[in-house]
């Protein structure tokens, strides 16, 4: 039996990929203000994470590599990691 996400859960996943999205935004402004957020700590982290039924720490670890392997090299690991992920 397979259990199916609420539409809710896909709606907060959309918001956590967004962000891991920005993190290799060529906009200097939009990585800085993404990988702040994920690095913030803040209450409003942890419940979109909670929300869209992923653990923060994930989120946050992926955040970290994603900016640190910067515009390119990040946005085809991202790519691979979505597809894997469908």
């Amino acid at each position: 039996m397979v259990l199916r996400k609420s539409p809710e859960t896909y709606l907060w996943q959309a918001v956590i990929w967004r962000c891991l999205r920005d993190c290799v935004s060529e906009d200097p402004k939009i990585r800085a203000s993404a990988h702040a957020w994920l690095h913030s700590n803040a209450r409003d982290f942890h419940q979109v994470c909670d929300s869209a039924d992923f653990l923060p720490e994930h989120v946050t670890r992926a955040g970290k590599v994603l900016y640190d392997l910067g515009c390119v090299r990040g946005k085809k690991w991202l790519t691979k990691s979505r597809e894997k992920t469908k």
